[in-house]
Order: C-alpha cells, then sequence, then structure tokens
C-alpha cells in the first residue's frame, strides 16, 4: 500500500505545477480571454492545493477557506466576463 503522505506529496506537487502553468498563461496570455481562463484556473488551483492540504492535515477550517476561495473567484470571474462584455457590471 502507497503511504499516505507520498500520494498528498505527489498531487500537492502536480497541482503546484498547474498553477505555474496558470500564472504563465496569466501574463503570457495574447487575448483578455485567455488571462481571465488563467485567473479562474488559478482560483481553482488555489482551492485544490488548500483542499489537499486540508486533508493531508485534517483541517476542517481550511476546507471552509477553500470552499470561501472557491465562491469568491466564481463570483470575480463572472463580474469581470461581464465587465469585458459589457464594459459595466451592473
Amino acid at each position: 500500500m502507497i503511504a499516505f503522505g507520498l500520494v498528498t506529496s505527489v498531487a500537492l506537487t502536480i497541482a503546484t505545477g498547474a498553477l505555474f502553468l496558470a500564472i504563465y498563461r496569466l501574463f503570457a496570455g495574447p487575448t483578455i480571454m485567455d488571462r481571465v481562463a488563467s485567473l479562474d484556473a488559478l482560483g481553482n488551483t488555489l482551492v485544490v492545493l488548500i483542499a489537499i492540504y486540508a486533508f493531508s492535515q485534517h483541517s476542517l477550517f481550511l476546507l471552509d477557506v477553500a470552499i470561501l476561495l472557491a465562491l469568491i473567484s466564481f463570483i470575480g470571474t463572472l463580474a469581470l466576463s461581464k465587465y469585458i462584455d459589457k464594459g459595466e457590471v451592473f
């Protein structure tokens, strides 16, 4: 059986790699929509990183933080997309 610590370490490493790819696309994106999509991917990847770490540390508080970050990331992506599309948020 594979050790629990090894599995979480590999998962954190893969998620960190995905985080760096999203940061690269954020700065190198040729269009504004690429940058918006990379911000959404960045938020989702941060939620996954926090959730994996919370699972490895047996912390319910960090899961609450991950849920809050997912909600804020989703609302921010919607607001930014609407602003780019129509020029206003409300």
